[in-house]
């Protein structure tokens, strides 16, 4: 066999997969559509047609006895005007589940469904009272909430789905359920009509696999300058690049290989930039080099809590989506000022926030964040500063937002110098970098604090005392009593 017939057998052969899969595609994706389609329009008719029934005309219906009523013979004239309403609708009828079963109400009006000209008994309407046997959970779904049959059934008059929605009484009470039945035999036609299309484009397909042949020849080494220049994409750092996997011979698993190859870059690069948004550096660059462990070190470090001040009273009286959006934006100015000073965010606790000053130096040795060059002095300097301007940033989105009373944002900060352990706490599967010490804890209580001492940044003396460039000035209160200490703590607020 000579290799240009091996070549136009081969095209062919792809031609007819390909033509196949993509009539079967478009097969399946227009069966499930036209299925969508005709559940959410039974599902909508049976919920407005629920809310067009009397829910106290429906209780009053207890047996046969009752058919000869207005209130039967109404609710009957509506059940045949829903089934009229749409061509498509069969029956429309009432439901109940009453001694354990489910029974029927009211039922459609008695109708010539064979068309041979006569009602015969099986075509009346279902009197008051009679189980319905065998009924499919979305029915029984139906009493709680709108559903919808999963797939057409059939029964002698042809195809079919369901829809049913509960009925309530005005005062909400569920008393029934509204179903309504709709011919599905518009679906089977629609599909003999894709699959004699499919048919017609399989032949097509076949017909120009011909003239693909000669085609493919020429273009026999596009695929090579296709992975060539891909590649030289990539090597300049562009990430972006993936290339259509649309062959089954030995470059299409090579595109394929180079698209798991990008793919695997692009996650690890996302990784990297995420992980930066979360932890410190020096964390990030252990975790890229497989050294992050439980444990950890103890360091002297500056601790700032910020926290807001009734805004759990404040979380009661907004939306949920605009406390969200406020609550973001606030952090956002909040981590923003924190981290142009060098801080980095420890965690999130509700409305508070946790901010780590360490000693330059330190931070250094560890891959400390760049932008600690925006501001000098000690760690306790930036500390104070990023306070300082924290706060001015929660007064000015007030004026942004123009939150006013008790609408209006107020923070209070603590600060707090001391030796805290920084590192991994957790488990092996599960860790999370984070500071925890007595520094820490000094720092939450002088927030606290802040409401009683009437001010919105309280610092300890000993965290006063590492203060060298700071141009802020504070008054001593004295020694404080913290909860949880037993020795006092020096401290100093704010000097309006």
């Amino acid at each position: 066999m000579s290799v240009r017939l091996k070549l136009i057998l081969g095209i062919m052969g792809i031609a007819f997969l390909a033509s196949g899969a993509t009539g079967s595609y478009f097969y399946w994706q227009a069966k499930a559509s036209m299925l969508t389609s005709i559940k959410q329009q039974l599902k909508a008719s049976a919920v407005v047609g629920s809310k067009l029934v009397d829910g106290s005309r429906v209780e009053k219906l207890r047996g046969p006895e009752q058919s000869s009523t207005q209130a039967y013979k109404d609710l009957q004239n509506l059940m045949g005007n829903l089934a009229q309403s749409t061509p498509e609708f069969l029956y429309a009828y009432i439901m109940r589940i009453r001694d354990g079963k489910v029974r029927f109400v009211v039922d459609s009006p008695p109708s010539d469904d064979d068309g041979d000209g006569k009602i015969s008994a099986d075509e009346m309407p279902a009197p008051i009272g009679e189980p319905y046997p065998n009924p499919p959970r979305e029915l029984l779904q139906g009493f709680a909430r709108p559903s919808v049959d999963p797939e057409p059934w059939k029964d002698k008059w042809g195809w079919a789905m369901s829809g049913y929605a509960p009925i309530t009484t005005e005062s909400g009470r569920q008393v029934g359920l509204l179903g309504i039945d709709m011919s599905a035999n518009r679906i089977r036609d629609k599909l003999t009509e894709i699959q004699r299309a499919g048919v017609i484009s399989l032949g097509l397909a076949l017909s120009l696999a011909l003239i693909m042949t000669w085609i493919l020849s020429r273009q026999i080494l596009h695929p090579v300058r296709s992975l060539h220049a891909a590649m030289r994409a990539v090597g300049n750092g562009d990430l972006g690049q993936r290339l259509p996997v649309g062959r089954k011979d030995e470059f299409g698993q090579l595109m394929q290989l180079f698209n798991q190859m990008i793919q695997a870059l692009r996650e690890k690069d996302l990784l990297k930039r995420s992980l930066g948004k979360v932890l410190p550096p020096s964390v990030t660059q252990r975790l890229q080099a497989g050294e992050l462990q439980l444990g950890g070190e103890v360091v002297e470090a500056s601790i700032l809590f910020c926290d807001l001040r009734n805004f759990t009273a404040l979380s009661t009286k907004l939306p949920p989506h605009l406390l969200v959006s406020l609550l973001n934006e606030y952090f956002t100015r909040m981590v923003r000022e924190a981290e142009f000073r060098g801080g980095m965010v420890d965690k999130f606790v509700g409305d508070s926030l946790m901010v780590v000053f360490e000693h330059s130096s330190e931070r250094r040795s560890g891959g400390g964040d760049s932008r600690e060059g925006n501001s000098g002095g000690s760690d306790a300097d930036r500390a104070v500063e990023a306070a300082l301007a924290m706060i001015e940033e929660c007064d000015r989105l007030n004026e942004k937002q123009r939150l006013e009373g008790d609408f209006a944002l107020q923070n209070s900060i603590g600060l707090h110098r001391g030796p805290v352990v920084a590192g991994n706490i957790g488990s092996p599967e599960r860790m999370e970098y984070t500071c925890i010490g007595d520094a820490v804890n000094v720092a939450a209580r002088l927030e606290k604090g802040t409401r009683e001492l009437q001010t919105r940044l309280a610092i300890s003396k000993e965290f006063h005392s590492r203060l060298t460039t700071t141009s802020a000035r504070f008054r001593q209160v004295g020694d404080v009593q913290l909860k949880g200490r037993d020795d006092a703590v020096g401290v100093l607020v704010l000097d309006a």
